[in-house]
């Protein structure tokens, strides 16, 4: 294993050579620019219904990165639990929140409180040049005070987990706060029925890219599917526009699945450069690509910046889930989308150690050396 030093300065973008361009504030997205599309047809046994679905999903994930799916088989009652587990959680002292704290285990698992970056001391993981560009020197450096605080569960795995005695990065178990009956099984609950949501979105991304509806299937045996409880405060209009826009990023994993409340607040970035307010849809959920779906893809699909600017005088709180594959899966273009007109446009990309390498960027840890890594 080569030292952490070199992993930190893996370079995934260009330096910036010119200073960040004024934030200019959003406008409400038209029916017509973010695709809803109606995923009832999935429950069924028509498979010329489901191909059409596919096709719809693949449109919009090659022309803007971002849909809203309706009619999703996540029970509603599931997602008003999982809101109130979140209210309650955000609404207990930070000392008791901090005894969860993230910074206190290498796993980005936990509490995270309110602006708080990752430490270079902490750095690990390795990446690829196009991977992550947001998290190019010039622009971390230019964040802002965002007013937002989160906590984070992935898979719980026991002490005797084979990955866990070997200490792969990423495995293991989650951190809790204490004395809130309820919210441990609750959050547990909803990792469970969105990864059956997420492979379910999988086998429609795959047959919209002319594959077995099964193939994703390979790649998320073991997923590092994350469930993250965001809570943001409100802030006047050029502060929430400032801090939104400073931490603007496209993700990272496979692709994501999010909840919002009805305040609103979550932006797209459009090709024509306009920023779009994504609107609330009651028991939707907003599903976007990730860097790492987006170059499987070949860059087919759009991997798109987003922000989430609140300056609407309401605390806002979303639940995203992170469909992010397992540790060693191995990105490359995928088949179906490599010809004499669309060539690879890189090699390979190993997905635990680019997941790696942005949280440790971005997220406190402790920074411990890892047994288990290539880099």
């Amino acid at each position: 294993m080569s030292d952490v030093q070199t992993a930190a300065t893996t370079p995934v973008a260009p330096p910036l050579t010119e200073p960040l361009p004024a934030p200019k504030l959003g406008r409400w997205a038209k029916a017509n620019e973010l695709p809803v599309i109606d995923f009832a047809a999935m429950a069924g046994t028509n498979d010329t219904a489901k191909d059409r679905v596919a096709r719809e999903v693949h449109d919009a994930c090659r022309d803007i990165g971002f849909l809203t799916i309706v009619n999703h088989p996540v029970p509603p009652a599931k997602i008003r639990e999982i809101f109130r587990q979140s209210a309650r959680f955000f609404a207990l002292p930070l000392e008791a929140k901090m005894k969860a704290y993230m910074g206190q285990s290498n796993l980005f698992r936990g509490y995270l409180p309110m602006d708080e970056p990752g430490k270079q001391k902490a750095y690990r993981g390795k990446a690829i040049d196009g991977f992550q560009p947001h998290l190019d020197p010039a622009r971390m450096k230019a964040r802002k005070p965002h007013k937002n605080e989160a906590f984070q569960a992935s898979l719980e795995l026991p002490a005797d987990d084979p990955d866990v005695i070997a200490g792969k990065p990423l495995h293991g178990h989650n951190q809790w706060p204490e004395d809130l009956p309820g919210f441990k099984e609750a959050v547990l609950d909803y990792h469970t029925t969105m990864t059956g949501f997420a492979a379910l979105l999988a086998s429609v991304f795959a047959r919209g890219l002319k594959l077995p509806p099964d193939y994703f299937a390979q790649f998320y045996k073991k997923p590092l599917i994350q469930v993250r409880l965001l809570h943001y405060l409100s802030q006047d209009q050029q502060a929430a526009l400032e801090g939104g826009d400073s931490r603007a990023h496209q993700d990272a994993g496979g692709f994501t699945m999010l909840q919002q409340d009805d305040v609103g607040g979550l932006e797209i970035k459009s090709k024509s450069g306009e920023w779009l307010i994504v609107p609330p849809v009651e028991n939707s959920f907003v599903v976007n690509i990730g860097d790492s779906m987006r170059m499987w893809t070949n860059n087919r699909f759009a991997s798109t910046l987003h922000r989430v600017v609140n300056h609407y005088g309401r605390e806002r709180y979303s639940v995203g889930v992170f469909a992010n594959p397992d540790y060693d899966t191995v990105i490359k273009p995928l088949s179906t989308c490599v010809d004499a007109e669309h060539p690879p446009t890189f090699e390979q990309m190993l997905s635990g150690e680019a997941l790696l390498f942005l949280y440790s960027r971005v997220w406190p840890s402790k920074g411990d050396p890892d047994k288990v890594s290539s880099y």
